[in-house]
């Protein structure tokens, strides 16, 4: 079977605008070496009609297609060493899928060649065989259903990370791939015990009805054993395989949009533009100017302690600075939050920037010949991906951009693979010059968003129902953060991201896009903020407990650090995935 031939047995993905010289063409590019960014770049004349993402996809059927090939010629060398009789290529073509391989191998065991009178009637037993497995996966796969539990309920990373997986169930086809991830790394882990409930009923009679057709031994057999010969004994071992994969395969998918969104962020428009870099109090902070092409012009580096922030805002006054870029996080977020305060009360726009792979970024300006100290190279990092997200971003390995959810549970060189292909893809749209739509997002540069929200200076300041500007920082699979000027970070959860239903955020909103929210709700004991992107908004509330009574008009923030990013996405996943 060549790879046209899959393609169309396999029904994976869209033929239209794909003809067979067309799959044969592509396949000879992969077998070599070829990414999807290099046949639309180098190869246009013949792939430049398809849109990239059928290309992706043609590209993973490919990778399916060979992993078939290799399962295949095992099948077949086998046999050969056995002295067997080789199978019947027309059964094959009813076969794409290396499982479906297994499924005609047991089937010919249970009937060999010499139990019927003919080459065709065998093909016929050998299909039915096939039919048979591909029904009784699609039966589980559907009324089949995971369980989970605490292999030690003692054990205090239960509690600690596995909480919600405790007696935890959920249909086979309806288990979320963030949850599946968390799940199976929980029970490497040996901290969950995982097991699968089949619907066997439902399968027996599968075998019921297809039993004549497997041949003379079949029928004199039980349906039972023949089930159990047939499917069960390897059904369970390729579910999970099937979760792992589906899992993953969307886990990466959705990493590539993340990237994506983070790659095609409007730069800032500015003649200059400044950044300042501060990792914790007491250690070096660093302020540097830029022009519009990045190059260095100004650099202060300070001790973060007494007056630090009045010198460094000088020098960016001293050069009539507007923009001020900013990390998203630090260890001190205290240290922030007064930085923030004193651009605001100067009339700076502060833009936040994500400092992931800063130190790969920054190493090439530490090394000779330029010998920047690590703040200072920090703060122009920064600066720089402002200026052109693409270009810096690109210059880092992809995987440490951290754009994945349960990154360390994924295959590294398969989500490597894809965000590479992600990077090339956005290069190319650039070089070609397509514009691409950043979903009515606003330029970081708009004078419409100057200062996020002049009158927030604190959580006391929102009310449910006002309208805020903010810049998304972070896609989850249950939403969005967005930035809104204050040291805590508003959630979008993803049933407020439109007035259409979402599957995906990734779908509606991308990272670095300044957006218009309402609020929802405010819960400062927890530092916690709704927002919503819908035109109207239902459910409004601004919640403070004191007790036992909602006080909605004197609401104020408790005294303590806000809580970081990973606290707040710790405590939302256990909110929103319950």
């Amino acid at each position: 079977m060549d790879f046209w031939q899959h393609l169309n047995a396999s029904r994976a993905i869209d033929l239209q605008g794909v003809t067979e010289g067309l799959a044969s063409h592509l396949s000879e590019l992969m077998i070599r070496g070829h990414s999807v960014a290099d046949l639309l770049a180098h190869f246009a004349d013949d792939f430049g009609h398809l849109p990239a993402e059928k290309l992706r996809q043609m590209a993973e059927a490919h990778r399916r297609y060979q992993v078939w090939r290799r399962r295949r010629r095992k099948l077949d060398d086998a046999r050969g060493r056995a002295k067997l009789p080789p199978l019947p290529e027309q059964v094959f073509l009813d076969a794409p899928q290396p499982d479906q391989l297994d499924a005609i191998i047991r089937t010919a065991r249970l009937c060999p060649r010499k139990s019927v009178d003919s080459e065709e009637q065998w093909t016929g037993v050998l299909k039915a065989g096939v039919e048979l497995w591909t029904r009784c996966v699609a039966i589980a796969r559907k009324q089949g259903q995971v369980h989970c539990k605490a292999k030690e309920i003692d054990n205090p990373r239960v509690a600690e990370e596995y909480d919600i997986y405790v007696k935890f169930s959920e249909n086979l086809d309806k288990i979320a791939p963030h949850s599946w991830l968390a799940i199976r790394r929980g029970q490497r882990e040996g901290v969950l015990v995982v097991t699968l409930e089949l619907p066997a009923e439902a399968m027996a009679e599968e075998v019921a009805l297809l039993q004549g057709r497997l041949g003379p031994t079949a029928g004199e057999r039980d349906a039972d054993s023949l089930l159990s010969e047939l499917v069960l004994d390897d059904l369970q071992p390729w579910l999970l395989r099937l979760l792992d994969i589906d899992a993953q395969t969307k886990a990466i998918s959705a990493a590539s949009e993340s990237l994506a969104g983070l790659l095609r962020s409007a730069p800032v428009q500015a003649r200059q533009l400044a950044g300042i870099y501060v990792l914790r109090p007491g250690a070096t902070a660093a302020a540097v100017v830029v022009d519009r092409e990045g190059d260095l012009l100004v650099q202060k580096a300070v001790r973060a302690e007494g007056m630090w922030i009045d010198r460094l805002t000088e020098v960016i006054q001293a050069q009539g600075v507007q923009q001020v870029v900013l990390p998203t996080s630090v260890q001190g977020g205290e240290l922030l939050s007064a930085l923030e305060e004193r651009l605001a009360a100067l009339d700076l726009q502060a833009i936040k920037i994500r400092t992931a792979a800063l130190g790969e970024a920054r190493r090439p300006l530490t090394d000779p010949p330029h010998r920047l100290g690590s703040s200072v190279a920090s703060a122009l990092v920064l600066a720089r991906r402002a200026l052109d997200p693409l270009k810096e971003w690109s210059l880092v390995d992809p995987v440490n951009i951290g754009v994945a959810e349960y990154q360390n549970d994924l295959d590294q060189e398969k989500l490597r693979a894809a965000l590479t292909d992600t990077v090339e893809l956005c290069r190319l749209e650039r070089r070609r010059g397509k514009r691409v739509s950043l979903g009515g997002a606003i330029s970081r540069g708009s004078a419409a968003m100057a200062r996020l929200n002049p009158l927030v200076k604190t959580l006391a300041d929102l009310r449910p129902g006002m309208s805020v500007h903010g810049v998304v920082t972070n896609i989850s699979h249950f939403g969005a953060f967005v930035n809104i000027g204050l040291p805590q970070e508003a959630l979008v959860h993803i049933s407020e991201l439109s007035d259409k239903f979402v599957s995906n955020p990734n779908e509606v909103v991308s990272i670095g896009q300044q957006v218009t929210a309402h609020v929802l709700s405010v819960d400062p004991s927890r530092g916690r903020i709704s927002l919503s992107l819908k035109t109207q908004p239902k459910g409004m509330m601004f919640e403070r407990e004191r007790g036992g009574r909602m006080d909605r008009d004197r609401a104020q923030p408790q005294n303590g650090p806000p809580l970081t990013k990973a606290q707040a996405l710790a405590n939302l996943e256990k909110l929103f995935k319950k």
